[in-house]
């Protein structure tokens, strides 16, 4: 007789690429938790700094793994999404660690009862060596991303049909995300802390990098009426960056 496997409820994604000092945290973080119907993908770009030495200890049947080079990180996120058999996919960062071993637990209370479409909590973010929590927004159509990607879960038929716009190399999840709010889709506040995200990574060259693409989204999707005010504060935004990147110069 033919035995039928059963369909994770959840897959996991990490996109690895020259990350070995913060690899294994995260893999242990995944192994670590309670709930065990789960699949871990973990897609790496070749890396070339011994990340796949650090992948290869865990001799874990719910790992897979893959090393190939791709063109930036949303075309390696979506070979992860094409890979999925989940219900759920959650991505979650090199250097990114649920924030306690229940975490799916939680989560799967919520996920196996059929009423929504992407599933979402807050996070712990470390500024300045100090960890502090983040509380979620509502869905809406601001011009940043209204929630972690880390700490959201979305079904994973809806990203199999909607791939990430690998034209964007920042951007692309907070495109993905307002075009399932407009779309209508059913988004859920789980009111926990699901992941510990470490923001002191991120360069001002970066965050500019951002907030020029949140503003070409803006441009092209967001229908209301005072997104020109929105667009406006980004400007300032980016240049208040400029301005401090250039006294900084000055005055070093």
């Amino acid at each position: 007789m033919e035995i039928i496997k059963e369909q994770p409820m959840f897959s996991i994604v990490t996109v690895t690429y020259n990350c070995c000092n913060s690899i294994r945290e995260t893999i242990e973080s995944v192994l670590n938790q309670t709930y065990r119907n789960y699949e871990y993908l973990i897609i790496d770009g070749q890396s070339s700094d011994g990340t796949l030495n650090v992948i290869k200890e865990y001799n874990d049947p719910l790992i897979s793994y893959t090393s190939e080079k791709d063109s930036g990180i949303y075309d390696a996120m979506n070979k992860g999404i094409l890979k999925a058999s989940g219900r759920w996919l959650l991505f979650l960062n090199s250097g990114d660690v649920f924030t306690d071993n229940q975490v799916l637990e939680k989560v799967e209370i919520h996920a196996k009862n059929g009423m929504y479409d992407i599933l979402y909590g807050d996070i712990f973010v470390n500024k300045k060596k100090i960890w502090e929590i983040k509380k979620a927004a509502e869905p809406c159509n601001k011009q940043r991303m209204f929630f972690c990607h880390q700490s959201s879960f979305t079904r994973t038929e809806i990203m199999k049909s909607q791939l990430f716009d690998s034209s964007y190399s920042m951007s692309a999840d907070l495109l993905f995300f307002k075009q399932c709010y407009y779309k209508g889709l059913k988004f859920y506040h789980i009111p926990i802390p699901i992941v510990k995200y470490d923001s002191n990574g991120i360069s001002n060259t970066n965050r500019i990098a951002g907030l020029k693409e949140n503003i070409d989204i803006i441009k092209a999707v967001d229908k209301f009426p005072f997104k020109y005010l929105f667009l406006a504060r980004l400007q300032f935004v980016i240049f208040r960056i400029q301005l401090s990147n250039v006294l900084k110069t000055l005055f070093r």
